[in-house]
């Protein structure tokens, strides 16, 4: 018997959660701190520093909002690194070495990057394979196909002048308005449908909230960007992002994706094609691995296909972690992992600022995934 009405109907994550609201104190505290310490108070809160920032994060949140998706649907994807190599040095190669033009060049290394994660979800989905095996298989083998295809050279004046330019101004001031008010009108409609439909009512602070944190994003975005132009990574991972949560939060694809990762075999009972949720899963996620080597191509001029995107998939994963998403599935938020993203932007380039030695960066990172996974799971045992 198929119920996959009492699925839809099924009550999916507040929009924002308690725990999002927290990282997002994190946020600010560590933003604070760094804007008083003697070290880094004349250079942190700069406009300069802060779009280098919002630069340096915007390859690993894209990446990040398509790991998230698969880590609610139970999975893990450790290919991300390879696959941002193998695709940069596909448009690479079809652009620099073929003569095929920009557009046609980035098309094929995202059809590329869509057929690896169908591929993924295939072997997840149709055959059974554990995610952990199919991935870190193609951690190695992508990786190799890279360095096969480029005979273990690189490729630099790539020409993807257009990933790395400026919005300009007048358009800047433009996107991030009609955005915030997109996002206020959603946010007070839902509040409004809720009531409608007879559910718990979202508190009026809490809307009032949510409004006013979009203000106060608005208000820094264009205080940051608002006399240059916002760069295009930052805004291709906005929209990346503001695109995972729209699919999480108001589709049926989305409310799939957390049956699945509460309980598979439920899922499966109340009519949710798991197989193809999951291959939908990976296929985004390879889309989104692409057009992070893109832009990870355009931002350094070039593609190394032995060390390019090394480690990205671990980052990837602590961004994850640390917004709050739960490894065991079933939870999480894709506001949750843009925090996320700050803080581990804001973590490393802090650390630069303070002149902390890179090895110990790394130890820093570790310590931080490893507490976050900690209380994840432990908060887990709690709800149990």
């Amino acid at each position: 018997m198929k119920l996959e009405p009492s699925v839809d109907r099924m009550k999916t994550p507040p929009a924002i959660s308690f725990g999002t609201w927290a990282m997002a104190g994190i946020l600010l505290l560590m933003w604070v701190a760094l804007a008083v310490l003697p070290a880094t108070r004349d250079v942190f809160l700069t406009q300069g520093n802060l779009t280098n920032l919002m630069l340096q994060g915007s390859v690993l949140l894209v990446l990040s909002v398509g790991m998230t998706m698969v880590v609610v649907i139970r999975g893990i994807d450790l290919s991300v690194g390879a696959g941002v190599a193998l695709t940069g040095m596909i448009a690479a190669l079809c652009h620099v070495s073929l003569g095929l033009p920009v557009p046609v060049s980035m098309a094929i290394a995202l059809a590329a990057g869509a057929l690896v994660g169908a591929l993924h979800g295939f072997w997840v989905g149709w055959l059974g394979v554990p995610a952990f095996i199919v991935t870190l298989a193609g951690l190695k083998a992508y990786r190799g196909a890279a360095l096969v295809i480029s005979d273990a050279k690189g490729v630099s004046r790539l020409g993807f002048d257009a990933l790395v330019a400026r919005v300009p101004v007048g358009a800047t001031w433009g996107i991030v308005l009609a955005t915030v008010a997109i996002g206020v009108a959603l946010t007070i409609r839902q509040a409004t449908r809720r009531k409608q439909l007879g559910l718990e009512a979202t508190p009026t602070k809490i809307v009032a909230a949510q409004v006013g944190g979009q203000a106060a994003l608005a208000a820094g975005l264009l205080a940051v960007f608002g006399t240059q132009g916002v760069p295009v990574p930052v805004l291709v991972a906005a929209a990346v992002a503001l695109g995972g949560i729209f699919i999480t939060k108001r589709t049926r694809f989305g409310r799939h994706m957390y049956a699945i990762g509460g309980n598979p075999e439920a899922a499966r009972l109340s009519g949710v094609d798991v197989r193809m949720v999951t291959l939908g899963v990976y296929t985004i996620l390879g889309v989104l691995t692409a057009l992070a080597g893109l832009l990870l191509a355009a931002r350094i001029n070039g593609v190394t296909p032995g060390t390019q995107g090394n480690l990205l998939e671990l980052d990837a994963v602590t961004v994850v972690v640390i917004g709050g998403t739960s490894l065991l599935g079933g939870r999480g938020s894709i506001t949750g992992t843009v925090l996320g993203a700050l803080v581990f932007a804001t973590l490393a380039n802090g650390m630069n600022h303070l002149h902390v030695d890179s090895n110990w960066q790394l130890i820093f990172t570790g310590a931080i995934l490893l507490v976050a996974g900690t209380i994840d799971v432990l908060s887990k045992g709690k709800r149990s």
